[in-house]
């Protein structure tokens, strides 16, 4: 009897690995697929599973994660005619995605499904509040009352202050004004989050950690001049050590007016709930 189920063990793991090594040799032969590029629009790839990791042939090709989605890939190309390159993508369900990547003037899709089925790929949010949620609590906290002391910077007839720190589950939320008391729109360049020593020794490098908006409300791209625009960004929840500053920069598109903030960990842990 001990004979017998010895010999149905070994038949029985012969076969697994069978079928893995057909499984395996499948994936090997499988081509990858054919993606096409160019360097003034971006496309999205929709994968069915959370992006875990990417690679990029050439640094020809530009990729990042939609800001506060799991499972989209916004690439484009870095520059016009580039050679043949390829991008590789795993995804949390243990899926190798492998793309061969060739520049085009004009793609023909700009947003890719990676599902093998027809059904319709959904989206997967870092937080389980939808946009809506998003846009309501912003607003919410845009007709709210300062909730926390002036912190601000001026320059040149601009200002920009942090008037609220707001929590919901796992995303803060930081409410802004911005000030423009000139006759010239400020047109914003870019807004950065970023944490780091509250001071440096001379000769030492400061490590910076970005920390990337999810969300955000309001007019973030250009203030008329002689106008005030409440603007509300949202962040996954984090606290700092007291060593550490949470540092806030605005930076003007074609212009000289950069305003910058420094927040210490004791004004974002006051953060006040909402419902």
């Amino acid at each position: 009897m001990q004979h017998y189920l010895n010999k149905l063990s070994l038949i029985l793991t012969g076969g697994i690995l069978a079928l893995l090594i057909l499984r395996v040799d499948a994936q090997k032969t499988e081509e990858p697929t054919q993606l096409a590029i160019t360097f003034n629009k971006t496309t999205s790839l929709v994968f069915s599973s959370v992006i875990k990791s990417v690679d990029r042939g050439s640094r020809d090709v530009l990729a990042q994660k939609a800001k506060g989605v799991e499972n989209v890939l916004q690439i484009k190309a870095a520059r016009e005619g580039f050679p043949e390159t390829n991008l590789t993508v795993i995804t949390a369900d243990g899926i190798i995605h492998e793309f061969t990547v060739n520049y085009s003037k004009e793609p023909g899709k700009q947003v890719v499904s990676l599902e093998e089925s027809d059904e319709e790929v959904q989206l997967i949010f870092e937080s389980e509040m939808t946009e809506a949620d998003f846009a309501n609590r912003s607003k919410r906290i845009v007709q709210s009352k300062r909730s926390i002391r002036w912190i601000k910077d001026d320059n040149d007839k601009v200002s920009l202050s942090l008037t609220g720190i707001y929590i919901r589950e796992n995303i803060a939320f930081y409410n802004f004004r911005v000030v423009n008391h000139s006759n010239i729109n400020y047109d914003v360049d870019y807004v950065r989050f970023f944490i780091r020593d509250k001071t440096k020794v001379k000769r030492t490098a400061s490590k910076e950690l970005e920390q990337e908006p999810i969300y955000s409300y309001g007019n973030a791209n250009s203030i008329k001049g002689n106008s005030t625009e409440p603007i509300v960004y949202a962040l996954e929840k984090f606290t700092i050590p007291d060593a550490k500053r949470l540092v806030i920069e605005m930076y003007e598109h074609h212009g000289g007016r950069h305003l910058k903030l420094h927040i210490k960990n004791k004004i974002i842990v006051n953060a006040r709930l909402i419902e």
